[in-house]
This record gives C-alpha cells, sequence and structure tokens, in this order.
C-alpha cells in the first residue's frame, strides 16, 4: 500500500528481493490530472493512474516501463500518460472485462508473479472534514489544500477524513491483506494517498485478521496543509487508527539531509518528521541513506529499503 509518487522508486527497490511475489494496492480515489479528465470523458474509476504508475515500476523492461510513463504534450493528448491511454483502451474494447484488461497489461509489461490492484472498484469521492468546521471535497483539492493563499494550519488543518459514498475494499485487496505474510506501508502523503487505502469498508477487519507483520515506512518530511506539525508518533497513531491495530515495525531514514535539500523545504514551511517521542519503542528500525533528486525532492534509497526489509524478512 503506497502513496503513487514514492512508490515507483520503492517497488524498483523491493521488486529486486529473490523470492518474493509483490501485490501493490492502490487507492481509488484520484480525481485530477489525467484521470480525473478521463473519469469525466470515459467513465473510468480514480485507480487509473496509481494502478498504472505502479505496473510500469514493477516492469523489469525499463524501456518498457520509461515508454509507459511517457506524457504527451500538446494536441488533443496532452498531459496524458501511454500507460493509461493503453490500460482505458483494453478496458473499454469489447469482450475485454476489467480483470482481462488488468490481465493483459501484466503479460505486456511481464510483472508476473507481481500484481496491482485498487483498493476498491466503487466509485467514490474522498472528503475532508476542517478544524474549523467546513469540508472538502475531491483527493485533489485535499492534496492542495495549502495552496490557497488564505490557508492556515491553525483554522484549515484536516480533523477527519471519510469516503462518500462509504464504499467497500475489493475482494481482491481484502484477500490479498489476509493472506500476505507482510503489508507494507510505504511513504506517502497521510490523507491523500494512505488514508484512502485504509477506509473502505472491509480493510479494517482484513488487517485486523491477518497474521501478516506490518511494516510503516515513515515519511521524512511534513506535508504542508496535511501534516503540519505532526511528529512521526502523530503519523503512526493515525494509520493504527485508522487500521484498529498496531503495526509491527516501523522504519525511518534518520541520514542527514543535504542542506540545499533541506533549505528548498524549508521555503515550503516543510520540516523533517521528528521521532523524538518514538526514540525507546522497540519497533523502530532505522535506516540512513537519503538521495536527491534532479529537482531537489528528497527520498528514501530503493537499494537501503530493500536490504532494510530483507533483514526483516529473514
Amino acid at each position: 500500500m503506497a502513496h503513487q509518487a514514492a512508490i515507483s522508486k520503492f517497488l524498483q527497490g523491493l521488486k529486486a528481493l529473490p523470492d518474493i511475489a509483490i501485490t501493490a494496492i492502490c487507492p481509488s480515489t484520484d480525481s485530477g490530472g489525467s484521470t480525473g479528465i478521463l473519469m469525466r470523458d470515459y467513465g473510468c474509476l480514480g485507480y487509473l493512474g496509481d494502478l498504472t504508475k505502479c505496473i510500469a515500476a514493477l516492469c523489469p523492461d525499463k524501456k518498457l516501463s520509461d515508454a509507459l510513463m511517457r506524457r504527451f504534450e500538446g494536441g488533443c493528448l496532452h498531459g496524458h500518460s501511454l500507460k493509461n491511454l493503453l490500460l482505458l483502451g483494453l478496458s473499454q474494447t469489447d469482450g475485454i472485462s476489467q480483470d482481462d484488461a488488468l490481465a493483459l497489461m501484466y503479460r505486456i509489461c511481464e510483472i508476473n508473479p507481481h500484481r496491482v490492484i485498487p483498493i476498491s472498484l466503487e466509485r467514490a469521492e474522498l472528503c475532508a472534514k476542517l478544524k474549523f468546521g467546513g469540508n472538502v471535497t475531491g483527493e485533489t483539492n485535499i492534496d492542495n489544500l495549502a495552496s490557497n493563499q488564505l490557508w492556515s494550519a491553525d483554522i484549515h488543518s484536516i480533523k477527519s477524513i471519510y469516503l462518500r459514498p462509504a464504499v467497500r475494499a475489493s475482494t481482491q485487496a481484502s484477500d490479498a491483506v489476509v493472506g500476505a505474510d507482510y503489508c507494507i506501508i510505504c511513504p506517502g502523503d497521510l490523507y491523500s494517498s494512505i488514508t484512502p487505502v485504509l477506509l473502505p469498508r472491509g480493510m479494517k477487519r482484513s488487517l485486523q485478521k491477518t497474521k501478516a507483520r506490518i511494516i510503516v515506512v515513515l515519511n521524512i518530511m511534513t506535508k504542508r496543509g496535511e501534516t503540519d506539525g505532526y511528529s512521526a508518533e502523530d503519523f503512526i497513531r493515525e494509520i493504527e487508527l485508522k487500521m484498529g491495530r498496531p503495526c509491527d515495525v516501523i522504519l525511518y531514514n534518520d541520514a542527514p539531509i543535504p542542506k540545499r535539500a533541506l533549505f528548498a523545504y524549508r521555503l515550503e514551511r516543510k520540516i523533517r518528521l521528528s521521532t523524538k517521542e518514538l526514540k525507546t519503542d522497540p519497533r523502530l528500525v532505522r535506516i540512513s541513506t537519503i538521495k536527491v533528486d534532479a529537482n531537489g525532492r528528497i527520498y528514501h534509497d530503493p537499494i537501503a529499503i530493500r536490504e532494510a526489509l530483507e533483514k526483516i524478512f529473514d
């Protein structure tokens, strides 16, 4: 279960482990970008972009993976990715069901034994109730809460998050959680990416029923508009509340952040997620490798994540 901006690098590291079968569960509440447009024009569901991003990340052929991620510029296809159009085209072909379309994507990308499934096959909107009592509807609007110049953490912070309507988790997603050896909650935006995978009816019960060890990989930074002032303990508390059970392992990256990247984040009013309150928690496992991409964004080193998880699995 993961945030899609982080999941590509995460899955790239995880898939290198031998003798494992990965089931990536993606949220179904995306409402913006290419997915939002294709939802309005063709009636697809809100998992299209996230699901295909996971498939591309698991694809062993880098050229094919890069091609799937390519976005068109200009013309009627502007902003759409090849991966989105491919799955949409397959799923809307006569005689091909949603399951058939996914199976064809798996075959084209040669990702077996891995698979990617949406948390729900029902249409729902992600909604947030704010501290002052107002409500925000739509994953994109929640994701961009702080873009409003009048936004204030003291007034507009998120109080609770919910789905409208309250949809049920897909049978495939529930069965995958119950039958797993490990459930990994990957880094991501707490309210617009992680929580939507935990909200559908039946998911809490599946997480309580599973014998899998639950591993939470903590974010490195807070996000303005969602987790302002949050500590790692706040982050874990919110996830465990939605799961209805404690997690078993908390993975945290405590490597130094390059000064230039840290300065850029401070300009965006984002700070490092503090683990001060979790220092004595026996579940805490530390890794110490941070990467910086070409845009100055920091992320967990996939190799370090893979090595840490390999030790936990062993």
